[in-house]
């Protein structure tokens, strides 16, 4: 144990660009790469690592990333022991609120550490499956209807059989119908907004996709909305709702209980494992369903997400598979199927 507390936790960073393979599109604009964080945590000759994906929709940048990365290493909140996740996290917030996805890339690389200290993965650490019964989706982001249908039937052709679709535009409902028709009646889709809707028009939607064999609906309305706008939408609707963006901690499940079916859980939401697994365990106490979900991200942050994701209903974890070049190899997915490394800590390798 000596070894784990011999010397201090030293914190790098650098930029992680991340091009994906086709634009992807949601409601709120278009990206081509994804500027994302890689963070090294040195300790006792091993290194920790973590990913940040900073998003705007989350009040964060990489330029704030960058700052608060720079805080922390300018203070002492990281200490000499890996071990003491809990209690570096919470010094982490002492030094400033937000900052949830630094925050998460700094969990997941002591996390890394204590793996490699003790020479098991994270899922064993807190006893849990590297395998789960749930089966990944696609996303196809929004474009042109024909690119949208084409990388529909791309991904089908690859083996995928859930897609999620993201929507938000004047012509949603062509969107839905020139892709099932392309892909046939099988493929089940899932359906994300990213709030584009006013309820009203979520409604609409809801009961035009309940005859489209789609699974369930992703964040259909504002985040802000009230709560009496969620309930509404979901008395209405013959498919259940699930709320990303409104969801970034337990309190907001409990706040949005009644007026939704699901929540989505990503690492970049809750600042990392533990603020996820209080998340999950709020949900399951509520009786709200669970989907781990991901921002575009290289094979660390997903790893990293699916090291808990054996607790969870579906799966949106897809990120890595959006890109051009993934720089790590981590999870893999057979059939669709998740399938972690049995590897020490996160169990990621950096690709020659």
């Amino acid at each position: 144990m000596s070894r784990t507390i011999a010397s201090p936790i030293e914190l790098s960073f650098e930029d992680l660009d991340l091009k994906l393979t086709n634009p992807f599109g949601i409601s709120r604009g278009t990206r081509e790469v994804s500027h994302n964080l890689l963070v090294k945590l040195n300790h006792a000759g091993l290194v920790g690592l973590g990913e940040s994906a900073p998003s705007s929709a989350h009040g964060e940048t990489r330029e704030t990333a960058t700052a608060f990365l720079k805080v922390v290493q300018e203070s002492e909140a990281l200490g000499k022991d890996p071990f003491a996740v809990d209690a570096i996290m919470g010094k982490l917030d002492k030094l400033a609120t937000g900052h949830n996805s630094v925050k998460a890339a700094i969990d997941m690389a002591l996390w890394d550490l204590a793996g490699k200290i003790s020479g098991l993965p994270l899922h064993k650490q807190l006893g849990l499956s590297a395998q789960s019964p749930a089966t990944n989706d696609m996303t196809i982001g929004i474009d042109t209807v024909p690119e949208m249908v084409r990388k529909a039937s791309n991904a089908v052709q690859a083996g995928f059989n859930i897609l999620k679709i993201k929507l938000g535009t004047d012509y949603d409902q062509e969107i839905i119908l020139a892709i099932r028709r392309e892909i046939g009646a099988d493929v089940i889709f899932r359906i994300d907004a990213n709030g584009a809707w006013m309820p009203k028009q979520a409604m609409k939607m809801a009961q035009f996709l309940a005859e489209q064999n789609v699974q369930l609906i992703e964040q259909p309305i504002p985040e802000q909305s009230t709560l009496a706008d969620y309930e509404l939408v979901r008395q209405n609707s013959p498919v259940p709702i699930f709320a990303d963006e409104a969801i970034r901690h337990a309190p907001d499940a409990v706040r949005l209980a009644s007026g939704i079916d699901g929540i989505v859980i990503k690492l970049a939401k809750t600042g990392g494992i533990a603020g996820a697994l209080e998340l999950i365990h709020t949900a399951r106490a509520l009786n709200l369903q669970t989907m781990f979900g991901c921002m575009v991200e290289s094979s660390l942050g997903i790893t990293a997400a699916c090291q808990i994701a054996s607790l969870v209903d579906f799966l949106d974890l897809d990120g890595a598979l959006l890109l051009a070049d993934d720089p790590f190899e981590g999870v893999s997915w057979p059939e669709q199927k998740m399938q972690l490394p049995d590897r020490p800590g996160l169990g990621v390798l950096a690709r020659a």
